[in-house]
């Protein structure tokens, strides 16, 4: 029997508090999601992953570096196999993820951490000191031909007052989500890569 973690009892907390119906999928030879969530009668598949040590990590002299989106691109790297199992059978697929390493839940999990893991660190030219263009530029994710098995990756985030999901969409998702049918307490930054 596996010991559930953090973040899986404050995503059953979050499906919980929302009446979102749930399923914690029993563990196999297989790669499959953690959980099967029911909206609409829309089956969406869910892995959970959780953010738990960091040596660039230093609460005791309140000096951290990181590289910006390092810890969402490790997640997407671990969960391949997991969305890989939900678009087999046509059906949309999420990662979420909690940052247990941080009491305020921001080193390496923040809205650019998500942009620049997805689709590439942000990179910008220069012409006679000017910038003349910017793009999401290399280590992306997510491509028309790569990891398009996840419909949406996302933030699980848990505050005194309650648990919350912000999903970023993948663009090149083969099966995306249904954003218009997804409910108000899942928060959806929509993305437009050029």
């Amino acid at each position: 029997m596996t010991v559930k973690n953090k973040s899986e009892s404050i995503f059953e907390e979050f499906c919980n508090s929302n009446n979102i119906s749930w399923d914690k999928i029993p563990e196999g030879a297989e790669s499959t999601p953690d959980y099967r969530i029911f909206l609409n009668s829309q089956i969406i598949f869910v892995e959970v992953k959780q953010i738990d040590k960091d040596a660039a990590f230093n609460t005791a002299n309140g000096i951290s570096s990181r590289t910006v989106g390092s810890h969402i691109r490790k997640k997407i790297e671990k969960s391949r196999k997991q969305a890989q199992a939900g678009s087999r059978i046509d059906a949309p697929s999420i990662m979420l993820v909690f940052n247990n390493l941080d009491s305020f839940q921001l080193f390496g999990t923040e809205e650019h951490d998500f942009i620049s893991a997805m689709y590439g660190e942000r990179t910008v030219v220069l012409r006679d000191r000017q910038v003349s263009d910017s793009y999401h530029g290399r280590n992306a994710s997510f491509h028309i031909d790569k990891n398009t098995s996840f419909s949406a990756v996302g933030l699980l985030r848990q505050s005194q007052e309650r648990a919350t999901v912000r999903l970023y969409e993948n663009v090149f998702a083969k099966i995306p989500l249904n954003f218009a049918s997804l409910p108000n307490c899942m928060e959806v930054v929509r993305v437009e890569v050029l």
